[in-house]
């Protein structure tokens, strides 16, 4: 009877649901997206008798490298490392197996932004690992892995860390005559459904957070100014067609400004006038061994000294 009932209600399961804070947006198309403070989820959903599951769409790997020619370094190469919390995980970097080195010291802080480092030497492959000394506590199974991306012909670089905060386990609710309700609960209320007008100011703003965490988790390359600013957080996306190309330079400059006020080192984090493009490297993993590391890290982040 349960199994007949929930049938019945699978049509009627779209729309937005407010609770404890957090906004599901349920789609027919099969796919959601859960608002929370500083939290965007995104997944696909698909019932079992009378529970509705919501899959998150986790992080593919713990690390994603974007590269680009730099005209401008001759020798060597650098390398920007980015994500949120970077300073306090226990990321190592380097030619592998025995040029490896921490990213940071013991309980860095006071980290400067963005964290970009010049290596005299160009790896032929930049390998990436990140050591857990502790369980994530989370109910998801993340891959120990080692990461290599070979670097070709490129020589500047964007890591980008997915820390462990953006792996979710499976929601689930369920779906009773009345409607969706939390799994747990012991009254059965049911989450009171709203629709997309009623929560959002118009449509655009729910297209433009899905349009967020596309450019944040499932993209082929990434537009960065001079400071840094990928774009992919919560912003507008730039579109290159109102953007010409500088074949020498390797970057593209806004049809927008005129050509005698462009200044190309500019490092004003808001400033798109001139955005470098940085393509997105496939690499390889291996499973993860113990490595020994070179005593000295990337970088120092130490208020106290």
């Amino acid at each position: 009877m349960i199994l007949i009932q929930a049938q019945k209600n699978t049509e009627n399961i779209d729309g937005v649901y407010k609770t404890n804070g957090s906004v599901f947006v349920i789609n027919k198309n099969k796919t959601f997206l859960i608002i929370a403070y500083a939290t965007l989820i995104k997944g696909t959903w698909n019932i079992e008798k009378d529970l509705l599951y919501l899959k998150p769409k986790n992080p593919e790997a713990k690390f994603f490298v974007y590269a680009r020619k730099n005209t401008d370094i001759k020798t060597g190469m650098r390398i920007n490392f980015a994500g949120d919390g970077i300073g306090n995980s226990n990321i190592v970097v380097g030619e592998f197996p025995n040029k490896m080195q921490p990213l940071f010291n013991d309980e860095a802080n006071c980290l400067d932004y963005p964290n970009v480092h010049v290596f005299k030497e160009k790896w032929p492959v930049i390998t990436l690992l990140e050591e857990k000394k502790y369980e994530n506590g989370l109910e998801v199974d993340i891959p120990k892995l080692i990461y290599n991306f070979p670097t070709g012909d490129y020589n500047d670089f964007i890591v980008q860390h997915m820390q462990d905060s953006l792996y979710h386990h499976d929601f689930i609710l369920k779906i009773t005559k009345k409607g969706l309700s939390e799994l747990n609960s012991e009254s059965g209320e049911v989450i009171k459904k709203s629709t997309v007008k009623e929560v959002f100011s118009n449509e655009k703003e729910l297209e433009f957070m899905n349009q967020s965490f596309d450019m944040a988790f499932d993209t082929d390359y990434k537009l960065v100014n001079n400071a840094y600013n990928t774009n992919d957080d919560m912003n507008e996306k730039i579109d290159l067609n109102n953007y010409k190309y500088n074949k020498i330079k390797n970057v593209y400059v806004s049809l927008g400004v005129p050509e005698k006020q462009v200044n190309y080192k500019s490092k004003d984090y808001h400033d798109n006038a001139v955005l470098m493009k940085f393509d997105k490297v496939t690499g390889t993993t291996q499973p993860q061994v113990a490595v020994k590391t070179l005593g000295k890290p990337v970088f120092v982040a130490n208020c106290d000294h």
